[in-house]
C-alpha cells in the first residue's frame, strides 16, 4: 500500500471509532435517461470491517475508499490539530514572575544584612576548612564549592531584588603579607558587602559577598 492509501485507511478507521453505527455508500441506479446517483445511510456490520482487515493481512487489495467518510475524518483531524496547537501555545507562553514595581529602594526590613551574612560565612568556612591542608589543586576545588554554597545560603536569607555576588580566595599560610582589594560603583544607601577571613596552620581563606539592589 502507498502512503496515501495507508493514511486513508487510517482515517476511515478513526471515523468508524467515532461513529461505528453509521456509514455512507454511493449507489448507482440505472434508468432510461441516464445514471442517477443517490446517497443513502445504512448500519454497518462489524463483521464487514473484520473481513476487510483479514483481507489486508492476507495480501489482498484494500477495500474501496469511501470519499464521504474520508472527508469527515479529515475535518475531525483538522479540528483536533487546531485544538492541540492552541493548547501548546498556552503552555509554551512564558510566565511573568515579576512585574515592574518602580521601587528605587528595598522595603523596610529587607535590606542586605552584612552581620547575618558574616555569621553564616564564619560557620561555613570553619566547618569546611577545619581539617584541610593547603594544596593548589585541592583548594581550587574547595574554593569553587564554598562559593556556590555561600551564595545559595545568602539567597535563602530572603533579600528581595538583590543581586548576590560571592568570591572566595584561598592561599597558603606562610606568614606572608596579603592584601585583597575590590572596587565597584554602587548605591551607598542600598548596596553593601560582607567579608570574613579564616586561618588555619596551612591556609588562609577570604570570603566576600556583595549585595547589589536591582531597581
Amino acid at each position: 500500500m502507498s502512503a496515501n492509501e495507508k493514511l486513508t485507511v487510517q482515517a476511515l478507521k478513526d471515523h468508524d471509532k467515532v461513529q461505528p453505527n453509521f456509514s455512507s455508500t454511493v449507489r448507482r441506479q440505472g434508468s432510461k435517461n441516464g445514471c442517477k446517483v443517490s446517497l443513502s445511510s445504512r448500519r454497518s456490520h462489524p463483521s464487514g470491517d473484520q473481513a476487510s482487515q483479514r483481507s489486508d493481512r492476507n495480501g489482498r487489495p484494500p477495500p474501496k475508499i469511501n470519499f464521504f467518510k474520508f472527508v469527515v475524518a479529515t475535518r475531525a483531524w483538522h479540528r483536533l490539530a487546531r485544538k492541540n496547537s492552541l493548547h501548546s501555545e498556552k503552555v509554551d507562553r512564558p510566565v511573568i514572575k515579576i512585574e515592574n514595581t518602580y521601587r528605587t529602594e528595598p522595603e523596610e526590613g529587607k535590606y542586605f544584612a552584612p552581620m547575618r551574612v558574616e555569621n553564616m560565612m564564619k560557620e561555613t568556612l570553619e566547618r569546611k576548612l577545619k581539617t584541610v591542608k593547603y594544596t593548589p589543586d585541592g583548594c581550587r576545588i574547595i574554593a569553587t564549592e564554598l562559593t556556590e554554597e555561600i551564595k545559595s545560603k545568602v539567597k535563602a536569607m530572603d533579600f528581595p531584588r538583590y543581586k548576590i555576588v560571592c568570591n572566595v580566595c584561598i592561599t597558603e599560610n606562610k606568614r606572608q603579607g596579603l592584601e585583597i582589594v575590590s572596587r565597584g560603583v554602587w548605591n551607598q544607601d542600598t548596596d553593601d558587602y560582607a567579608s570574613y577571613t579564616y586561618r588555619n596552620p596551612t591556609l588562609i581563606a577570604v570570603a566576600t559577598v556583595y549585595g547589589v539592589y536591582y531597581e
